[in-house]
């Protein structure tokens, strides 16, 4: 009998914490949010981290602050968002640093997929391919050309191992077969930008925001866009696709992300807020002057895409046997 009662009254208890975590969910914010960025300010994922969280205290009238944690390519910050907990307190500017190309490196001690809820994709940005204008290249193929007929490589840079411009220099390496090609990581893409113009450097791999103000100026020549669809403010300049090398590409994105287990209500509420801003007339019009991309997901799709970008890029970096931390 005590046994059944003891049963009994732990049912009773566990039903409670339920009813008391659901209202939570569906009463919350109640106080501030903190959204860890996990890289310095004044990033691509600082700015985009800062826009949501400002439209996002407008409409929870709550304050959504902004906090930088940086350390292990965004894996600090991501970090102490998998320990924290699911009660939407506490959340992170997701992407491809820490959650597919750190992981799909090796293990940084959290896994991107099960200690996560990915909440909604935020934007994204593209790479560019330029040359130094001395080079005298002025598409990818005359710069496959010039790598194929030299004894000595080119020297090609990225913002640094691990990032995206890496694995556009290794897919040409291994995809378009020239092999005479030199990476050369740099600790971000400032200084690579700065090598490239002083022609230090005679190929650069780097996000076009960095570049174009260069590229106007006629001091830097475009060769090819990484992402899928060229990009308006680079319109003439071809993707990889339209080069011929459609297995060669890709983009950096960011998402919002909150520990695993966040409650179904603060994630629909949170993933509707956010694509319904993105998809605004203003925050288009901000992501074309600032050069980033957008891209429409729910939950679900967003965690198939996670997923399958994740095994895409595992699957190269140890095909390629390649070392990116």
């Amino acid at each position: 009998m005590l046994a059944r009662l003891f049963g009994f009254s732990t049912a009773l208890l566990a039903l409670g914490i339920c009813l008391s975590t659901a209202a939570s969910a569906q009463d919350w914010p109640t106080k501030p949010v903190k959204v860890i960025v996990p890289f310095t300010a004044g990033g691509s994922t600082d700015r985009m981290g800062r826009v949501v969280a400002d439209e996002l205290s407008r409409v929870f009238k709550q304050q959504f602050v902004v906090e930088n944690r940086v350390g292990g390519g965004g894996a600090v910050g991501a970090a102490q968002v998998a320990r924290a907990e699911p009660d939407g307190y506490t959340l992170v500017i997701g992407g491809y640093g820490p959650m597919v190309l750190g992981p799909a490196a090796g293990n940084l001690g959290y896994d991107p997929l099960k200690d996560f809820t990915h909440v909604a994709m935020i934007g994204g940005e593209s790479y560019v391919l330029a040359a130094h204008s001395s080079l005298g290249v002025k598409t990818l193929s005359e710069l496959i050309k010039l790598a194929q007929s030299r004894t000595t490589a080119i020297n090609v840079g990225s913002p640094g191992v691990g990032t995206l411009g890496q694995l556009i220099v290794e897919q040409l390496r291994r995809k378009a077969a020239v092999m005479n090609l030199n990476h050369i990581p740099y600790r971000g893409g400032a200084p690579l930008v700065a090598d490239l113009l002083g022609n230090h450097v005679a190929v650069g791999a780097v996000p076009i925001a960095s570049a174009n103000e260069h590229i106007k100026a006629g001091t830097m020549t475009p060769l090819v866009v990484s992402s899928s669809e060229r990009i308006a403010a680079v319109k003439d300049v071809p993707t990889f696709a339209e080069a011929g090398y459609p297995d060669i590409g890709g983009s950096i994105w960011f998402w919002l992300s909150g520990p695993k287990n966040l409650p179904p209500p603060i994630v629909e509420k949170l993933s509707g807020e956010i694509r319904r801003f993105i998809k605004t007339p203003e925050i288009q019009a901000q992501f074309e002057r600032d050069i980033l991309l957008s891209k429409d997901m729910n939950p679900q799709e967003l965690n198939e895409f996670i997923a399958s970008e994740l095994n895409r890029w595992s699957s190269f970096v140890a095909e390629a046997g390649l070392k990116m931390n």
